[in-house]
């Protein structure tokens, strides 16, 4: 079975999002010691929704761009319309 982890840190992302606003309340600090301090109310929601924003990019549209990241640095062209990795000619 072949996981796709961008699937699956997009879902956490967005489940953390979602607990967040529910919540309305977010620890921010080192994990292991105390919070430094708590984001309540309207910056926990924007904390929220700003997670589960995240989360949908890592889920959707990240892979695509670490494919046309990668055909660009080994120097080659990456095609839009085609969505596929072309081979510069030299």
């Amino acid at each position: 079975m072949n996981i796709e982890w961008n699937i699956v840190w997009g879902v956490g992302a967005i489940l953390i999002g979602i607990y967040w606003i529910i919540k309305r309340s977010v620890p921010v600090g080192i994990e292991g010691k105390e919070p430094s301090f708590i984001a309540k109310g309207k910056w926990a929601i924007l904390l929220g929704i700003f997670s589960i924003s995240l989360g949908l990019f890592v889920a959707t549209d990240a892979p695509k761009q670490l494919k046309v990241d990668e055909c660009l640095d080994k120097g080659d062209r990456f095609n839009y319309e085609t969505i596929s990795c072309e081979f510069k000619k030299q």
